[in-house]
């Protein structure tokens, strides 16, 4: 389904060698590894915002390695959720939708559907400064998923939740998961993804 296939890739003092993955339809994969191991940098690989040096991406059996970012059936949550500070939380959701040229009638009806799946209708109006961490977490997670994305791509999404959101977040995404998309997960914390992921991969810098 993921098919990542010796990517080589280098930027300042960091360099991947001859980096394969093979994932199938609805698996959960936890990429495990330190700090500067490279993990952010795979999924931004993998998104399209990085050029690769060498290697190839599949998806669906389709090569996207050339696929602008904007048109690969992926969606990429950032560690810090990179939600647009000037834009309400409903224009946040609708904004990959808006930028594909959706009708505003279907965008409408595709963030109503995604913020009630989520449970933050009430918010729709917010600015995300306004926001507590998992409502953030949850709005770009929304945002994500509007465009119905084959591949998740999750860069240490519950670094800045504390325990108790960690757990609605962990519930969260088991959720998510059970729609069948394939997920690749980041994280230095093994504990993170001990219920999440059924396939795990270490990364030694």
């Amino acid at each position: 389904m993921l098919s990542c296939r010796n990517m080589e890739y280098s930027v300042g003092d960091f360099t991947l060698r001859d980096f394969s993955l093979e994932l199938e339809r609805g698996d959960y994969c936890a990429l495990l590894g330190p700090s500067g191991s490279g993990k952010t940098v795979i999924l931004e690989l993998i998104a399209g915002l990085r050029p690769l040096k060498k290697g190839s991406v599949f998806i669906e059996g389709k090569d996207h390695t050339l696929t602008p970012p904007q048109h690969r059936p992926v969606g990429l949550l950032f560690q810090d959720y990179a939600l647009f500070p000037h834009m309400s939380v409903y224009e946040n959701i609708a904004y990959p939708l808006n930028i594909r040229g959706i009708n505003k009638i279907e965008v409408w009806e595709t963030v109503r559907t995604f913020a009630a799946e989520l449970d933050i209708s009430k918010h729709l109006n917010r600015m995300p400064g306004t926001l507590s961490g998992g409502e953030k977490q949850r709005v770009a997670l929304a945002r994500t998923l509007v465009i119905h994305p084959l591949v998740l791509l999750l860069d240490e999404p519950m670094s800045a939740l504390d325990a108790p959101l960690r757990e609605n977040s962990v519930a969260l995404l088991n959720n998510v998961s059970a729609k069948g998309i394939t997920i690749l997960h980041v994280t230095h914390d093994p504990s993170e993804v001990c219920t999440l992921a059924n396939r795990r991969i270490s990364i030694v810098p």
